[in-house]
């Protein structure tokens, strides 16, 4: 029997289908949970550590404004947010709920496909998706607004019309997402949909691995994982199927990362050089149109210029701005606690929900898979406020820290990733988690016929390795 032509936007590949949703999983469903470790037996125990932890003026509140930068511009922040939403989204764990099992994580429905197919820029493809595309022009995606030529397209609501609504949720994920729908419509030149969408996602799945990961990783890591590809990645990370799922380690913990990296302000452009991220007095709180006049100019974020002054990312460490301490109103509703407008809080509370284990555990498990991984990992009492926590609570989270404090704290630690990038631990899953997608589906690590020794287009990555700037200066923005 004939097989069925896959529709328009869609492909199929060893291990997963660009068509089908995912489901959660664990990456070490025999450890203990941080909770159990420490002996916590309520939800409200849990809820106060976390408020402690990372709630309003809690250890990780940078108050003072008292954390450095990285070395990575700030322009990698939202795309490490964009990526995030290309593979995961979670719309049914409960953030106050009580402990799930291994085996009920793994029934918990992941609305993206794990395989970097950009489905936040594509949905389903033109036929599955026809409000995505331009109906006038086959295969290219509807760009700008009547407000603002360089946003994303909305309704007469101003609700923007992108494959993922998170694409929205503050102005430079917004003006992200408008760079890769530009980059396909210049890739769509002489090519058909498929040709273009699939050359679309090479480039992007290029600058993951080879730019974003090489930026934000440990270097030893890195070095190691991508000069031995052939013994990674170490972990099974499938469903009983055999198709990829998401790791609750990674997507509650460890790719959280971004959360710190971010600024309480940037540059949008010359004119605007000093912005909140949700700015009350712009209108920019997400999900709303992009003024023209804020229209982001990339060069004032990313190395898209020499001798063009850009802003880098807040470090790497456990300190969060004060803007994501105080959510506004159209990220988290009006009704929301003061507790649950902390990103922080909300991590380490789900954290606890799904049952996620300390980060020394994970550290070791690791470990023992052959990772080069310090023989110490971070010194927690040097986290301002830790010594001022109860000495009972501390004497417990110091030999049992929440994984995703304990990897934000080994970024920040002067002797593991000094607030410049990832520690050992996170990157190692990071890189287990990106690995696995990228060889389980059709990607540039596992090329389909008639793709063998593709590289990167010369004409897009004219300064030789393939950076994001590129995409940036290729559709001249």
């Amino acid at each position: 029997m004939k097989k069925a032509k896959p529709m328009h936007g869609t492909s199929k590949a060893k291990g997963c289908s660009h068509a089908r949703l995912g489901s959660f999983c664990k990456m070490f469903p025999k450890l203990k949970s941080w909770a159990d470790e420490c002996e916590i037996t309520e939800q409200c125990e849990a809820a106060e550590i976390a408020a402690a932890l990372g709630g309003g003026n809690g250890i990780m509140h940078d108050t003072n404004s008292s954390s450095g930068d990285s070395d990575v511009p700030a322009a990698y922040t939202f795309f490490a947010q964009f990526v995030d939403h290309d593979v995961t989204l979670d719309t049914t764990s409960n953030l106050h709920g009580n402990p799930i099992s291994s085996k009920e994580v793994g029934h918990l429905p992941n609305l993206r496909s794990a395989s970097l197919d950009l489905d936040c820029v594509y949905g389903f493809g033109p036929e599955a998706s026809p409000f995505l595309y331009d109906q006038r022009q086959a295969g290219r995606l509807l760009v700008g607004n009547e407000v603002n030529k360089n946003d994303v397209p909305r309704n007469t609501d101003g609700t923007a019309l992108i494959g993922d609504p998170r694409n929205d949720e503050n102005l430079f994920i917004s003006q992200m997402q408008l760079l890769f729908l530009k980059f396909h419509n210049r890739r769509l030149i002489g090519r058909s949909f498929e040709e273009a969408q699939m050359d679309a996602r090479f480039h992007y799945q290029w600058i993951v691995l080879h730019d974003f990961l090489k930026r934000i990783c440990d270097e030893n890591i890195y070095n190691q994982v991508i000069g031995h590809l052939d013994s990674f990645p170490k972990f099974d990370i499938k469903d009983k199927c055999g198709r990829v799922c998401m790791p609750v380690e990674f997507s509650v913990a460890a790719y959280r990362f971004g959360h710190t990296l971010v600024r309480s302000h940037y540059p949008v452009n010359g004119e605007y050089p000093v912005v909140d991220l949700f700015d009350e007095r712009f209108g920019t709180e997400g999900f709303s149109a992009v003024p023209d006049d804020l229209t982001v100019d990339w060069r004032f974020l990313l190395d898209v210029e020499p001798c063009h002054d850009y802003v880098n990312s807040k470090a790497f460490d456990h300190l969060f701005a004060d803007e994501l301490v105080r959510l506004p109103d159209p990220v988290v509703g009006r009704f929301a606690s003061d507790n649950d407008r902390s990103l922080a809080f909300r991590n380490l509370l789900r954290a606890y929900a799904l049952g996620l284990p300390s980060g020394q555990t994970v550290a070791q498990e690791i470990k023992a898979k052959g990772y080069a991984i310090p023989a110490h990992g971070p010194d927690m009492s040097k986290l301002s406020g830790w010594k001022c926590l109860d000495p009972a609570l501390r004497k417990k989270l110091t030999h049992a820290t929440p994984l995703f404090l304990y990897l934000m704290a080994e970024a920040g630690d002067k002797n593991l990733g000094n607030g410049k990038r990832l520690g050992p631990v996170g990157s190692a899953i990071l890189l287990e988690v990106f690995i696995t997608m990228l060889k389980e589906c059709e990607s540039i690590l596992n090329l389909p016929k008639g793709y063998k020794g593709w590289k990167p287009d010369k004409c897009v990555a004219k300064g030789g390795e393939l950076t994001l700037a590129d995409i940036v200066r290729y559709v001249g923005n």
